[in-house]
């Protein structure tokens, strides 16, 4: 396969992650290099938090929403422990992302926003199935 084609799946975390961040930073591109700089590391955050939602989903994917804990002779039904991290996680991402997006100017905003919905759903447009 060739570079720069490959397949989330068939790249490392840390690929995965440098290639959600550099797409995450072309949104972000025509703002001035101070304020840039200011915005790599919630930049850089946003694609670890993207990286670790796919992987959380894909094993939410796998199994149930609720599965059959047992420990010892104590058998209980409980939440997916991924179910809750993926919960925690996407708050986290939705609160970073809104912060990005105000930092640029209004009419940009909607455009990236759009664009990042965009990507996160990998090429669907937003609000489609």
């Amino acid at each position: 396969m060739a570079k720069g084609k490959a397949n989330n799946a068939d790249l490392s975390i840390d690929e995965r992650i440098k290639r959600a961040e550099k797409k995450l930073k072309s949104f972000f591109s025509t703002l001035e290099e101070e304020k840039k700089k200011f915005l790599a590391e919630p930049i850089h955050q946003l694609a670890v938090s993207q990286v670790i939602l796919e992987r959380l989903s894909e094993e939410i994917a796998k199994g149930d929403v609720i599965e059959l804990f047992e420990n010892g002779k104590q058998k209980i039904r409980r939440e997916n422990p991924a179910l809750k991290s993926y919960n925690s996680t996407i708050k986290s991402y939705s609160t970073l992302l809104k912060q990005l997006l105000e930092a640029l100017p209004n009419n940009e905003a909607k455009a990236a926003g759009d664009a990042i919905m965009a990507f996160v759903m990998g090429g669907k447009k937003a609000g489609k199935p």
